[in-house]
């Protein structure tokens, strides 16, 4: 015989792979169901932190459950960026900035932006989301030597993009990237909106400018249940 809760569990993953709870709708309460279905409010309790595990909703203290949406396919390429493909997708992307200051240099940023250790790097951190999911947690870093007042004229135009367009620096182009998955911390779960005992997916990219500068070395993180990575090879990019 299946636990209580493996029923609610059942009965609410079939109803969202059905499409009766769209991708960022709300569930009903622990109370509500719990009433509905005759079972305790800690039967549904543990019904959802199953669900929020395997990835089928997410879990906002103070706020409710919502079905997360599924199937988005990052294609990375030398120009791509995820907003991108986010507004292909029809899904409406916010973001919240956390950070945009000025920093000294560690040794690990330092070397991937080919600065000295305690030089002035610009440390930029901001969560993507889409339709009111967090998608990824991005840690930017750019020499703060590539333009004057960069942090600040990053937070005038909210784009660092924009920022090199108006210094006709040219586009951002990625040169490497690596991708991994590891377990979030307890700060990177809360601000995904996941459990820490989800894998999320790391990637690491350096990108350059068309005259061979490095001018960002990213760190971001997406969790492995909302987001796919496919990657063009050179001659795709073409």
């Amino acid at each position: 015989m299946k636990p209580q809760w493996q029923k609610v569990y059942d009965a609410l993953a079939s109803d969202i792979g059905a499409g009766i709870y769209s991708p960022g709708e709300r569930l009903p309460s622990e109370h509500d169901l719990s009433a509905s279905l005759g079972v305790s409010r800690n039967t549904v309790r543990r019904a959802f932190l199953s669900l929020s595990q395997d990835g089928f909703i997410r879990i906002v203290n103070g706020r409710g459950s919502y079905v997360t949406p599924h199937g988005v396919t990052y294609e990375i390429d030398a120009t791509s960026r995820f907003r991108q493909t986010l507004e292909s997708l029809g899904i409406k992307r916010d973001q919240t900035v956390i950070e945009n200051t000025v920093v000294a240099a560690d040794g690990d940023v330092a070397a991937a932006l080919g600065l000295s250790p305690g030089d002035d790097a610009v440390r930029h951190v901001s969560v993507i989301w889409g339709d009111g999911t967090p998608f990824l947690l991005s840690r930017r870093y750019f020499p703060a030597s590539l333009v004057p007042h960069l942090a600040e004229e990053i937070a005038r135009e909210h784009s660092f993009t924009r920022v090199l367009q108006l210094h006709n620096l040219g586009d951002l182009h990625r040169d490497t990237t690596t991708v991994s998955t590891r377990l979030p911390d307890q700060e990177e779960a809360r601000l995904l909106s996941c459990p820490l005992n989800a894998p999320v997916l790391e990637v690491l990219a350096l990108g350059r400018l068309a005259d061979g500068r490095i001018a960002e070395w990213q760190n971001a993180l997406m969790p492995g249940s909302l987001v796919r990575l496919t990657f063009k090879s050179a001659s795709q990019a073409l």
